[in-house]
């Protein structure tokens, strides 16, 4: 079985989403830690980012919170009840980003909002040019990114991106899809390189 020890999870930190976002955000906190998976995530205690840690902390999973001080001082970051937890504060947003890259086995993308779709264009495109080929998967969960998908499958059709950038990510409409479709993809890099 491929090595996962940390996965990356973007979403949205908002109260304001529909509670089915909140239950699947603390299914996959709670998934995570009953895998031994370390949670990193942006330490907000709101919306689904909250459910995550809350998930995760209470099926005593590890924690780590990963915020910029301008975010600190307005709100201070959120570890849940873990006692296996840490907080990593940033004076810049790219420094933030860079530490959670550095640490992440791989990514997956929940539903959010500005914050959650800029971390993840940059991680696709990242892994576009080569600088890390570590798995994202996107949790369609609700149609939420059936807009996205479109939207790409227009940017290969007009040219903008080629068939097998498509591949740079992957789409599961289930919470339960996220950790096996990860491992599947490590599985598949370790077999790779294997044979090179």
């Amino acid at each position: 079985m491929p090595d996962l020890k940390s996965v990356v999870v973007f979403c949205g930190g908002s109260p304001n989403v529909p509670s089915v976002f909140i239950d699947e955000a603390r299914k996959l906190g709670k998934l995570l830690a009953q895998n031994n998976i370390r949670l990193i995530y942006g330490a907000g205690g709101t919306g689904m980012m909250g459910a995550l840690a809350d998930g995760a902390g209470q099926d005593g999973g590890y924690l780590i919170g990963a915020t910029i001080k301008s975010l600190y001082e307005i709100e201070k970051p959120y570890l849940a009840e873990s006692k296996m937890a840490q907080v990593e504060v940033w004076d810049k947003m790219a420094e933030r980003k860079i530490s959670m890259t550095r640490q992440a086995d791989a990514f997956c993308v929940m539903p959010g909002g500005f914050g959650t779709m800029d971390e993840f264009f940059e991680i696709l495109t990242l892994r576009q040019l080569g600088i890390n080929d570590k798995p994202i998967i996107i949790v369609n969960m609700n149609g939420f990114f059936d807009t996205l998908e479109k939207f790409l499958l227009e940017l290969l059709g007009q040219g903008f991106i080629k068939p097998h950038q498509m591949k740079l990510m992957t789409f599961v409409r289930r919470i339960e899809d996220v950790i096996p479709q990860i491992r599947s993809e490590l599985g598949q890099a370790k077999l790779s390189q294997r044979n090179v």
